[in-house]
This record gives structure tokens, C-alpha cells and sequence, in this order.
């Protein structure tokens, strides 16, 4: 009897213990303005010169993912570990399939976060860093779990993550490069590394209801304040766009849209690559 009535009051525990959570899919639109982002097309009208592109990759990490009440109080998001997208936290967006001239590799995609939340009515906004926390950053690709294992994210362990990985093809060159990440970092793997500029971008948006709006991810946002067609001169400007290398003079008017300040801790003008889209 004893052991019945044990079982039985379990029972009745086990829906209070998960009572006032729910699921929560936060679902981002990948986009080159007003266009829907997709490998294997064309977009004109990008940069200052309004040139037409072919995009190559467009992956983002994010992490400390939050909803925010109508109060201002910020609630995390729990996120669900999955074998290919989500871990500990950190979610990768992958907004390229592998067709066309994304030849990444990579034919999965992934435009969502997906965990839980208390269940409140009254979420106005959400929350969320752009780039791989300190504590995952200066991990081994080869070794690592995923999402940390994507191809083509990985610098070194002093390097650390491409935080986004933006790349098209214009018309005068090859390639045209995005890739932002941690900068000025020093270190070994028995020591550990630290880096002077973490770059990481923090994003909030209002008038957010995670019910019934998506969030807009704007590539031609990224490009907007650069000469996508201009072709490096090997002195002034070493490569096509932006690597946050130091003095690479793309990557003031191409960090700008995240709201930072190349080679700065400082924090720049808001953000503009991501909005609230119904």
C-alpha cells in the first residue's frame, strides 16, 4: 500500500513540476531586403553601388536567448539540445541549403530556436546575442559538439568562431567576403585565450510576440555601406570585404549593422539586420 500510495503521489506531482512552462519557436526570415534569401538566385541593388549578387553562405550563432515581458523583465529561454542545431545554449541559423553557388557543403537548414519558457501572456519582445560565448569559443572545430562543428565556422582555437558567415559572389570578383568574430586574441590551449575585442553583437526588438511574429534577418543590411564590386587594391585593402582583420577598411561600414565599432568595445548606432516581421 505503501508503494501504491508513493506511485500515486508522483503521479500527481509530475504535471505540477511541468505546469506554467511552455514551448516556445522563435522562427527567423532570412532576406536581401525585401526579397526572400535563397541560393542559386540573384539580388540587385546591393551595397552603395547597387550592385546585383549571388549569395555563397548566410549562417549566424546566436545565444542567451530571452523573451521579454511587457514590464521589462527578461526571461531566458531554456533551450533544448538537439544532435545538429542547438547546444548548451548556443543555437546556429542556417540560412543556405548547399544549391545552387551555396556550395557549402551543409544541405541542412535551420531558421528557428526552439525551447522553453514559464508561460506568461504578456511577452512584448525578445532577446539575443549574435556570437559564440567566451567558454565555447576557443574550442576545436574538428572535436567539437554541434552546432560548434559546422564546416567552415571555425578560425583557429585563437581565432575562434565566425560568429556570421555572409558571402556572395558580385559581378567583378570571385567572392566578397563576411566574417565577424572575436579579434585581437592571444593565448594557447593549456593557458587558455582572451581577446581585446569579443564582438559580440546584442540584439532586442520590441513589439515582439513569439506566437505570431518572425524575425527578418537583412543580409543586404550587412552590405549596405560597402562597394560590393570594388576589387582590393593588395595595398590599402588586402581582400574583398570583411575578415575583422586589423585596418580592414570594410569593416567599420560592415560591423555598423550590428550595432558595433570595429576595433572598439564601445557600443556603435543600432542595429539594423534584424527586425520584427508578422
Amino acid at each position: 500500500m505503501k508503494l501504491r500510495a508513493l506511485s500515486l503521489l508522483l503521479l500527481l506531482l509530475a504535471p505540477a513540476c511541468a505546469a506554467g512552462d511552455r514551448e516556445v519557436t522563435l522562427r527567423f526570415d532570412p532576406r536581401f531586403g525585401s526579397e526572400p534569401f535563397a541560393c542559386g538566385r540573384d539580388f540587385a541593388g546591393i551595397g552603395t553601388t547597387g550592385a546585383s549578387v549571388t549569395p555563397l553562405d548566410f549562417r549566424v550563432y546566436v545565444h542567451e536567448v530571452a523573451l521579454v515581458r511587457a514590464g521589462g523583465e527578461r526571461v531566458p529561454l531554456v533551450i533544448a539540445d538537439d544532435d545538429t542545431w542547438q547546444h548548451d545554449g548556443l543555437v546556429l541559423l542556417d540560412f543556405e541549403d548547399g544549391s545552387g553557388a551555396c556550395m557549402t557543403g551543409s544541405p541542412g537548414t535551420n531558421k528557428e530556436v526552439r525551447g522553453t519558457a514559464p508561460d506568461h501572456d504578456d511577452y512584448t519582445g525578445v532577446e539575443f546575442i549574435v556570437g559564440v560565448p567566451d567558454e565555447q569559443n576557443h574550442l576545436d572545430g574538428a572535436t567539437a559538439p554541434a552546432p560548434l562543428n559546422a564546416q567552415g565556422l571555425w578560425w583557429s582555437w585563437a581565432g575562434g568562431y565566425k560568429y556570421v558567415r555572409l558571402d556572395v559572389r558580385p559581378t567583378t570578383q570571385t567572392e566578397f567576403f563576411y566574417h565577424l568574430g572575436a579579434t585581437a586574441c592571444a593565448g594557447d590551449v593549456a593557458q587558455g585565450f582572451t581577446c581585446q575585442y569579443d564582438n559580440l553583437a546584442t540584439v532586442r526588438l520590441d513589439g515582439f510576440d513569439p506566437d505570431s511574429n518572425t524575425i527578418k534577418v537583412d543580409a543586404a543590411a550587412i552590405l549596405a555601406g560597402v562597394d560590393v564590386d570594388k576589387i582590393p587594391d593588395g595595398m590599402s585593402d588586402t581582400l574583398p570585404g570583411c575578415m575583422a582583420f586589423p585596418g580592414d577598411p570594410e569593416c567599420p561600414a560592415m560591423m555598423a549593422p550590428l550595432g558595433l565599432r570595429f576595433e572598439s568595445d564601445e557600443a556603435g548606432a543600432a542595429q539594423t539586420v534584424f527586425s520584427v516581421a508578422d
